[in-house]
């Protein structure tokens, strides 16, 4: 069969062609096919690979469970289920031995499903590798590892990870130990996580992360609404170029946005106006939603439909100004987009305020540009500005 059958076969709304492909994969334990699934994960429809992983969990038996091993040989994280409640529909100690035999002396890919199979079935032996492979480099391992540390409640590599995001300076090491945080859980973890990731370069990724992780029933929980508000205003701000649009129906961000709106504050009132102009821009144009499945189409439909059904209120954006980075920059960004120029001067003031804070001096500038009112910045605060390249992109707002 080629290859371009196999998926097309694998994935065949004919249930029962779908499944003599599943179960001719297995009965000659095809890796190259499963590997070609697993090559192919990101253009199969969620709801596809959810049927993929329970058709073949139940046709696996004892016979054939060897299959699985040989399997595990490649990772997936999409296929991840498929393996690992394969192991768990069998689970017994002769074969909880035999993971943990893999667990100490298979490659990184094995490990990582044995990882997730001890989050699952708690066998005490395994705590020694999960302590040990929860540094590994293997990103898929760690986090897995983490998961199963935090089922044992294990919190040796925890506590070192929070260490890390404390004193450490290096970017790369933090956003490393950030990860493992929140893939560890448990609400004090997310608390801590969030408590110190906003001001990270990488807060878009440790953001995802944690939407990943946590529903919005279970953030509206444990965080108060300062927090809840970053973490939307952030999202909405990296729509949809750093993160993927079509999370919006896998996080059930409409909820998160009438949760939003239950808060009624000027801060949460402009995310959510921020929220319909992007909203507006993606439901009204194909491009962006043309090669997403019928579930993220309408769930965009909703929210577009939602945010347009909202009497949302601009007060006094002044006040917003002055407080911190993130109602700064949504306030703004709202000044921007909407052409506000009653607040032109307020923003010059603002320049002449903050002749120090030259990253301030330069987004003040730019939204002066967009709202054709350059001529109110002073120029010789500019001039003193001593990163040069800061300057010269303000000065090329001054003279579009």
């Amino acid at each position: 069969m080629s290859s371009q059958n196999f998926i097309k076969n694998i994935t065949s709304k004919d249930i029962a062609q779908s499944n003599s492909t599943i179960k001719n994969m297995i009965k000659t334990a095809n890796v190259a096919d499963f590997e070609l699934l697993c090559q192919s994960a990101e253009y199969i429809f969620p709801f596809l690979k959810e049927r993929i992983t329970r058709d073949f969990v139940k046709i696996i038996n004892k016979e054939n469970l060897n299959v699985v091993f040989e399997f595990s040989k490649i990772y997936c994280s999409d296929f991840e289920d498929l393996i690992v409640n394969s192991w768990i529909k069998f689970a017994n100690e002769d074969l909880t031995d035999e993971i943990l035999d893999l667990f100490e002396n298979g490659t990184d890919e094995q490990k990582t499903y044995c990882a997730k199979y001890f989050s699952k079935i708690q066998d005490p032996l395994a705590i020694e590798y999960l302590n040990k492979f929860a540094k590994s480099d293997f990103e898929a391992l760690r986090l897995n590892c983490a998961i199963a540390l935090s089922a044992f409640l294990d919190v040796e590599v925890l506590n070192e990870m929070k260490n890390i995001v404390l004193n450490s300076n290096d970017e790369f090491e933090k956003l490393r130990a950030f990860n493992f945080i929140v893939a560890y859980g448990k609400d004090e973890q997310i608390k801590f996580v969030l408590e110190n990731a906003f001001n990270s370069p990488f807060a878009t990724n440790i953001i995802t992360n944690i939407m990943d992780f946590c529903d919005i029933n279970h953030l509206k929980n444990i965080l108060n609404n300062e927090t809840l508000n970053k973490i939307l205003q952030l999202i909405i701000e990296e729509y949809p170029e750093d993160i993927p649009l079509d999370t919006c129906y896998y996080w059930n961000l409409i909820d998160y946005m009438k949760l939003i709106h239950s808060f009624d504050n000027q801060y949460s009132r402009n995310i959510l106006l921020m929220a319909k102009i992007k909203f507006d821009e993606f439901y009204k144009n194909d491009i962006y939603t043309f090669d997403f499945d019928k579930n993220v189409k309408e769930e965009v439909k909703n929210i577009y439909q939602y945010l347009n059904s909202l009497n949302i209120k601009i007060d006094d954006l002044s006040e917003e100004l002055k407080k911190d980075k993130f109602h700064f920059d949504i306030a703004l960004n709202i000044i921007k987009e909407l052409k506000l120029n009653q607040y032109s001067n307020y923003l010059a003031q603002l320049i002449e305020k903050n002749q120090d804070d030259y990253e301030k001096i330069a987004k003040l500038s730019e939204t002066l540009k967009e709202i054709n009112e350059t001529k109110l910045i002073n120029t010789e605060i500019i001039e003193k500005i001593k990163d040069e390249n800061i300057k010269a992109l303000i000065k090329s707002y001054i003279n579009a």
